[in-house]
Formats: C-alpha cells, sequence, structure tokens
C-alpha cells in the first residue's frame, strides 16, 4: 500500500472531515477506524444521520473513488456516536479495494460499504 500511510494520514489536514467531526481513531496496513459524535448537522429531515454523512465516514483520503457502493442497513434516529472501520481487501500498485462498516454506539451495523480507490502521487 501507500508508504507510511499511518503517519502521512495522522498529519493530513482534511476540512471537510474536521468540519463533519469525524476523526481518525487508528489507521494501519489492515484496517482503519474513524469515529463520530452525531449532532443536528449529522442529521437528515427525518432525524436519521444523513447517508452523505455516512458515506463521508466510509470514503478515503490521499485517494479518489473509482466506484462505491453503500448500503444502509437501519436508521440511526437514536444513535449517539459512529464508527467505521475499514479493511483492505486487495491492493495493487494504483488501486485498492476496500470494505468497511459503519456501527452505532451499541454496535448495531448501521451502513456497510465496498469502495475501490485510486492512489493519488504526493
Amino acid at each position: 500500500m501507500i508508504e507510511n500511510y499511518a503517519e502521512k494520514i495522522k498529519h493530513e489536514s482534511n476540512g471537510f472531515i474536521r468540519h463533519n467531526g469525524i476523526r481518525i481513531v487508528s489507521v494501519d496496513e489492515e484496517r482503519s477506524v474513524l469515529e463520530a459524535e452525531i449532532t443536528d448537522n449529522s442529521r437528515n429531515v427525518w432525524g436519521s444521520v444523513h447517508g452523505g454523512f455516512l458515506y463521508t465516514m466510509a470514503d478515503g483520503r490521499r485517494n479518489v473513488t473509482l466506484n462505491g457502493s453503500m448500503n444502509y442497513l437501519r436508521p440511526t434516529t437514536h444513535s449517539k456516536t459512529l464508527t467505521a472501520v475499514g479493511r483492505e481487501i486487495k491492493v495493487g500498485g494504483h488501486v485498492g479495494f476496500f470494505e468497511v462498516n459503519i456501527t452505532d454506539d451499541t454496535g448495531a451495523l448501521i451502513a456497510r460499504a465496498e469502495i475501490n480507490m485510486y492512489f493519488l502521487k504526493k
């Protein structure tokens, strides 16, 4: 994968992720973990967490999405926090395939994504 990925991602500034209150908990070669507290700004007009917010948690950094599929499995009207755990499935020279599971504070699976990424140069 990307050399020294964990260090790069810890120091990289991303205003959109920061604006949405998404925090990087850990990153290594096998998985990444992100967390977010749910606020009124995270919700859609029906009170559930907005699908775009969930997709933002699943999307990567230092890459661009080639293809992504998100399955929204249950509403999040009562959730206080969300955790996204991404796992590498297959990575080549410039392209990687990842799966991401997003759970709420009760451990319920809220959404699942499969994403193909193209890795950007420095």
